[in-house]
Parts: C-alpha cells; sequence; structure tokens
C-alpha cells in the first residue's frame, strides 16, 4: 500500500522549504557519517580482513551507484523526487537497523557487511541525484514564499555546510563503538536515516516532465551525457570528479587511512573516528568561510588550488609521522576538501542546461562513484603488495598531473560565478523544461 502520497497530502505537514530541504541533507549525512566509521572499523579492526577484502568490501559500497546514477537520474526528472527520498531513506534504514541487529545477535560475518554495503549502494544510487537536483526547484520555490529566497551558489554553500556537521557528529559518535560495540551504533544509524526519510513529506511538491517528455528514457539519459560532454566546463569537472572517485575517495580515503591507522600505529574505532572528525571539521570551516565571506568569482580556479591541498595531503601519507601530525594533515586537506566541494557543485549547477540539470548531475555524480569501486580494489592490492605508507603515492601523483593538464587544455581556471552553461546541445523538444507546481 502506498504510504507517501497520503502523508505528502496531508497539509498540516509542511516546513519551509528550503529548511525541510536541509532536514534531509543532516539525516543522510549524519547516518553516513556514523557508517563512515562503523564500516571500515568492523572490516579492518573486528574482523581484522586483509587489505585486499577490505578494498572489495568497499568497493561493494559503492558498484551499485555506478550502475543506477545515470538512470536514478532519468527517474528523478520523471517522477516525484520527494517519493524516491522517501521510500530509499526508509529502505537504507531498516538495512542498517537490520544490520545492528545481527551484530547484536552475534552473526557478524564478512559476506553480512557486504551485502549491507550493496543494499545501501543501491539506496545511494538513487536518492542522490533526487535529492541533489531537487536544490534548484526548492530554490526558486523558497523565492516566492513569505520565507523569502536565497540565491543558489549560498544555498549550496549551506546545504555543504549542514552536511559536513551532521558528518562531523556521525563520526564523531562512531568513536563510542569502541566502548559500546558497532551493534548499537548501526541501530542508531537505522534510526536517523528513518528520520530523514520521512522529513521528505515536509518538501513542496516539485515539478517533473512525466506528463510532458515524450522521449525514451534512454534518449533523456544520452542528452544528459551529450550535454556534459559538449560542455568546455562540465566535462572537465567530471574528469577531476572520475580521477577524485578512482584515487582519492575511492583509494586513499576508503581504504589507505583504515590500513595507516592499522598497520603503521596500531589504532582501532577511537583513531579512525577521531581522524575522520578531524578532517570534516576543516571541511565545514571552510564551508563556513565561504558562507560568511564575499563570494568568489573565480570558482574554477579555486577549486583547482583546493584540490592541489588533496594532492599536497596524499602525498604525506608516504612519509613515517608521528600520529599526531596526522590531525593536523587531515585537518588542512578537509579545509581543501571542503572548498572543493561546494564550488564543484555550485559551478556544476551553474553550467548545466536547467532542464537536463538531474541527468547532468547523475553523470556528474557517476563520474565519482564510477571510479569508487575500482580505487577502492587496487588500493587494496596495492597496499597488501607495497605496504600503506608507499601506496599513498599514486593517488598523489595520478591527481597531480590531472589537475596541471586540465588547467593547461581547458577553461576551467576563467569560469566566472554565476556564468551560464557554455556550450551545451540545444534542446530537442520545446517541452523538456522543467515546471514547478
Amino acid at each position: 500500500m502506498p504510504v507517501f502520497r497520503p502523508l505528502a497530502g496531508n497539509r498540516n505537514l509542511r516546513l519551509p522549504p528550503f529548511g525541510a530541504y536541509l532536514v534531509l541533507i543532516a539525516a543522510w549525512f549524519f547516518s553516513f557519517g556514523l557508517q563512515t566509521t562503523l564500516f571500515p572499523g568492523v572490516i579492518t579492526f573486528t574482523l581484522g580482513e586483509s587489505p585486499e577484502r577490505l578494498g572489495i568490501a568497499q568497493a561493494a559500497l559503492t558498484a551499485p551507484m555506478m550502475l543506477l546514477l545515470p538512470f536514478a537520474g532519468v527517474l528523478a526528472e520523471r517522477t516525484d523526487r520527494r517519493g524516491i527520498i522517501f521510500y530509499f531513506y526508509i529502505f537504507a534504514g531498516v538495512a542498517a537497523a537490520v544490520l545492528g541487529g545481527l551484530l547484536l545477535a552475534d552473526r557478524l560475518s564478512y559476506w553480512i557487511m557486504v551485502s549491507f554495503a550493496l543494499m545501501i549502494g543501491v539506496a545511494g544510487g538513487f536518492v542522490m541525484p533526487a535529492r541533489d537536483s531537487a536544490i534548484n526547484p526548492i530554490v526558486r520555490i523558497s523565492a516566492r514564499t513569505r520565507h523569502g529566497g536565497i540565491d543558489l551558489q549560498r544555498a549550496v554553500v549551506m546545504a555543504s555546510a549542514v552536511q559536513f556537521g551532521a558528518q562531523i557528529a556521525g563520526m564523531a559518535l562512531g568513536y563510542v563503538a569502541a566502548f559500546t560495540g558497532p551493534g548499537a551504533l548501526f541501530l542508531v544509524q537505522g534510526i536517523g536515516l528513518l528520520v530523514g526519510g520521512f522529513s521528505a513529506v515536509f518538501l513542496p511538491r516539485l515539478g517533473s516532465k512525466r506528463n510532458m517528455s515524450t522521449a525514451h528514457p534512454l534518449d533523456d539519459l544520452r542528452d544528459g551525457i551529450s550535454a556534459v560532454i559538449h560542455s568546455p566546463v562540465l566535462m572537465p569537472m567530471t574528469a577531476i570528479m572520475i580521477v577524485l572517485g578512482l584515487l582519492i575517495v575511492g583509494g586513499a580515503f576508503l581504504v589507505l587511512i583504515p590500513l595507516v591507522i592499522r598497520e603503521a600505529y596500531g589504532g582501532g574505532f577511537q583513531e579512525i573516528a577521531s581522524l575522520m572528525v578531524c578532517f570534516w571539521i576543516g571541511a565545514f570551516i571552510a564551508n563556513v568561510a565561504l558562507a560568511v565571506f564575499p563570494q568568489i568569482e573565480k570558482p574554477g580556479r579555486a577549486l583547482i588550488l583546493a584540490q592541489g591541498v588533496t594532492v599536497l595531503a596524499t602525498a604525506a601519507f608516504a612519509l613515517p609521522l608521528p600520529f599526531w601530525s596526522l590531525y593536523v594533515l587531515v585537518f588542512c586537506w578537509g579545509l581543501g576538501a571542503g572548498v572543493a566541494i561546494s564550488l564543484s557543485r555550485s559551478v556544476v549547477q551553474e553550467q548545466a542546461p536547467p532542464d537536463k540539470l538531474a541527468r547532468v548531475m547523475s553523470v556528474y555524480q557517476l563520474g565519482l562513484f564510477g571510479g569508487m569501486p575500482a580505487g577502492a580494489i587496487l588500493m587494496g592490492f596495492m597496499i597488501g603488495g607495497l605496504g600503506p605508507q608507499w601506496s599513498a603515492l599514486l593517488p598523489a601523483i595520478g591527481l597531480g598531473v590531472v589537475l596541471v593538464v586540465i588547467s593547461l587544455t581547458t577553461p576551467i581556471l576563467s569560469v566566472r560565478r554565476g556564468q551560464a552553461h557554455l556550450a551545451a546541445p540545444a534542446d530537442k523538444e520545446t517541452g523538456h523544461a522543467e515546471t514547478d507546481r
């Protein structure tokens, strides 16, 4: 029996549009932050698995997104995005709660963890394009309400700040897994996701092309890919995301850091939680600064410089550093990542053709999540052969080379704030415009 539609039709369930959206962001990323500590911690510290098996397990978190994101972007444009968010938040919440129950019942196994990762990956693949593409119409709707409007770049920065703050809270809570065990905290993750799912009820109705587009869904998908390929800005932005997914997020963040903690420093849940918190505190501070200070007129240039911080930070993991210095290292890395994440989102939102926004966002995100599974597996096998510290040089060198090439061969350094999309194929259907009703 459908659940979402009767709840969404209840006029008593209303919040300011952008406020309801921020609740969604906070709920998902609190749960995600908690999972970021718990999942690799269980694989690495509780089960004591090899680097190769950690890489495979981490790849299972993102492999479904690689397959689903392009189609989920088309689905987000053709159906009520609120329903997608509602049902897949609930699906992920139930999966986390079941895993927590299994762990409390002492029925932990490696393949249970991999199965959980696949379910979370499926949920994320559908949720992300629906949630991220909703910010544009929500900003427009907010401008027509008594709550007042907000410009897109500032809205993206605020959403990113909420994201980072929620992740920090989730990761900090993961610190107590050393005392409570991970099972109870997976139950908390499930509750957080359920709260986020029900908050979708408070969103305003978002427009869709369900009754206007006559194109086949695969044609819509091809249009989204074509919009990215033919844009002199969206294409290099997506290329950067591919490299980040392959070498930095999939390799360094998901696999390298937990294994450095275990192999080089003999740490556990407390160390991984505190390092992750330090990283995201840096990202949070960067976003607060972006929200408070005047907006950056050349976000492309700032984005490249911020990614350069990532290059230096990952390279530093190859050095025999004392453990306390890792906190300084990941904090600076977080500062750069916070700037890069917010500015890259705002650039893509501004450069994407408005009627193809969800499809462009799904292709852009596919760059990140398409590279992550391969990067996690590759880094796992590299660490198994070379050790964690020597393996840190690969992501640093790879990202550095790509940033130099893109800076020299594309107009990314000259992109200005609020600049309209530069070169996207003309629409084939006049009825493709999204409407908000």
